[in-house]
C-alpha cells in the first residue's frame, strides 16, 4: 500500500505520517527498493492514533503507551480528571463574571485586586483542587453505604418489631422515625448512585473485616470471661454475672476492632481515596500516641475484668473498677428481691417476656442476675436454688409477678421454672 492510500484511507497528511515514523510510533516496512510498504495494521495504528490525538493527549504520552510504560486507561483517567478540572475552572470564570455583572448592574466599583486573585488561583489549579477535595469528602464507597444503612435501620426493626409484638406505646413517634430514616437512607443511596466513581472495589474486604471483627470481639469477650473466671470466682460459687454498665465496654473494643481493620484495608489498598487518607492519619495518630491508646485500652480492660458479682452458697461477693478487692454482703444483708417478666421492651434491659431476678442489698445496690453463669448443665437452675436458700437465709422481701409470662418466647420448661421461682 503506497502513502496515498494511507492518506485516503486515514485522512493524515504525508508530512504528518511521516512525522509519526520518525517518533517511532509506527513501524513502516520497506521492499528490496527501500520504498515504504503500508499494510492494513499500519492504518489501524494511524487512526489509533490520530484518535488519542483528537482527544488531546500529548505524543509523548502517546509514546509511553506505544513502549507500555503507561497503559491506556490510566492515560484516560488522568485525562478524565484534567477535563474535569478545566470544567471546575470554566465554572469558576463564570461565576467572577456574573459577579462583575452584577456589580456593574448595580453601578458599583469593581475590586480589580480581588477578582486578579481569584482568576490566578483558578489559573494555578488551587480552586479546582479545593472542588475536587469537597466532592471526594462528599462521595462514599460501597462499604461505607452498606456499614451506614445497618447503622440506621435499627428503629425501622424496632418499629416493626413492636407492631410484630402487639406492642403500641409510643407507636406514632417509632412511625414517624421509621420514616425519617427511610427518607435519609433513600436520599443517601440515591446520592451514592449518582456518584460517578462509585468505590466497589474493596468491598468484599471490608465484609470481611466486619466478620473477622465481630470474631475477635467474641475472642475477646471469652478472654475477659476466663480472666474473671481464674481472678475472682472460688471454687465453692454458684454462679457469677458481667454486670453492666461493664459488661457494655466490650461493644467499645468491637468498635475499635473494627475501625482498626477497616482503616487497615483502605491503606492497603493501591487507589488514592478519601478514605484511605482517612485510614492513614487514623494509623499515624495512633502510632504517635500508642502509650496513650494501649493505657487507655488497658483501663478499659481493667473495668472489663472487675465488672463482676459473684454468688457463693452464703455470700454476695461484689467487684468493681474502683474497689477489685470486693465488697462482701451475707444472704441476710439482701433486703429485697424483684422478680418476673418484662411488660415490654426497654433499652439495655430486654425484650417483651423476658424473665429478670433483681436482688438488692442492704445499700441499696440492685443485681441483676437473669444472665448468670453457673456450672449447672440446666439451665437457670442456679436461680431456683439461689431463691429457695435466700428466702431461708434471709429476711428479704420477695416482690414477683406472673404476669406477662405468657410473652416468654423460651422453650415451655424454663418458663416453668421462673414460674415456680416466682410462686416460691
Amino acid at each position: 500500500m503506497k502513502i496515498k492510500d494511507v492518506e485516503l484511507a486515514t485522512g493524515l497528511s504525508e508530512d504528518t505520517i511521516h512525522f509519526y515514523e520518525s517518533e517511532g510510533l509506527i513501524i513502516v516496512k520497506r521492499n528490496f527498493d527501500s520504498d515504504r510498504e503500508y499494510d492494513e495494521e499500519n492504518i489501524e495504528q494511524l487512526k489509533y492514533i490520530k484518535l488519542l490525538l483528537k482527544l488531546d493527549i500529548p505524543i509523548s504520552k502517546i509514546k509511553k503507551l506505544k513502549n507500555k510504560n503507561i497503559s491506556l486507561k490510566c492515560i484516560l483517567e488522568e485525562k478524565m480528571k484534567e477535563l474535569e478540572n478545566d470544567k471546575i475552572n470554566i465554572e469558576g470564570k463564570e461565576d467572577i463574571i456574573n459577579d462583575i455583572l452584577k456589580n456593574i448592574n448595580k453601578k458599583k466599583d469593581i475590586n480589580i485586586n480581588e477578582y486578579l486573585e481569584d482568576i490566578e488561583c483558578i489559573e494555578n489549579g488551587e480552586y479546582a483542587e479545593i472542588i475536587s477535595d469537597l466532592d471526594e469528602i462528599g462521595q462514599h464507597s460501597l462499604s461505607f453505604q452498606i456499614l451506614t444503612t445497618i447503622s440506621l435501620m435499627a428503629p425501622i426493626m424496632w418499629f416493626y418489631l413492636d407492631i410484630a409484638e402487639k406492642n403500641y406505646s409510643s407507636i406514632g413517634l417509632k412511625g414517624s422515625l421509621s420514616i425519617m430514616v427511610t427518607v435519609i437512607l433513600t436520599l443517601n443511596w440515591k446520592s451514592y448512585l449518582q456518584q460517578k466513581d462509585k468505590k466497589i472495589s474493596g468491598t468484599f474486604g471490608h465484609i470481611l473485616g466486619i466478620i473477622l471483627a465481630i470474631i475477635l470481639t467474641i475472642l475477646i469477650f471469652v478472654g475477659i470471661d476466663w480472666l474473671q473466671f481464674k481472678i475472682f470466682v472460688p471454687n465453692d460459687y454458684l454462679m457469677y454475672i458481667f454486670k453492666p454498665p461493664y459488661s457494655y465496654t466490650i461493644f467499645l473494643f468491637e468498635i475499635e476492632v473494627l475501625i482498626m481493620i477497616i482503616a487497615i484495608l483502605y491503606k492497603i489498598r493501591k487507589v488514592d481515596s478519601y478514605e484511605k487518607e482517612w485510614a492513614c492519619n487514623l494509623i499515624s495518630f495512633i502510632k504517635r500516641n500508642i502509650i496513650k491508646v494501649v493505657a487507655l485500652n488497658l483501663v478499659l480492660l481493667y473495668m472489663c475484668i472487675t465488672g463482676i458479682t459473684v454468688i457463693t452458697k452464703d455470700k454476695v461477693i461484689d467487684y468493681n473498677f474502683y474497689n477489685p478487692r470486693g465488697v462482701e454482703y451475707t444472704y441476710d444483708d439482701i433486703t429485697n428481691i424483684n422478680t418476673g417478666f418484662l411488660g415490654k421492651r426497654k433499652l439495655l434491659s430486654g425484650n417483651k417476656g423476658d424473665f429478670y431476678y433483681k436482688i438488692t442489698l442492704k445499700n441499696k445496690k440492685t443485681i441483676d442476675l437473669k444472665d448468670a453463669t453457673s456450672d449447672f448443665d440446666d439451665t437457670y437452675l442456679e436461680l431456683e436454688r439461689f431463691d429457695k436458700v435466700v428466702l431461708d437465709k434471709s429476711k428479704a422481701t420477695k416482690v414477683a409477678s406472673k404476669q406477662n409470662y405468657k410473652l416468654c418466647d423460651l422453650d415451655k420448661r424454663f418458663v416453668d421454672r421462673f414460674l415456680r421461682i416466682i410462686e416460691n
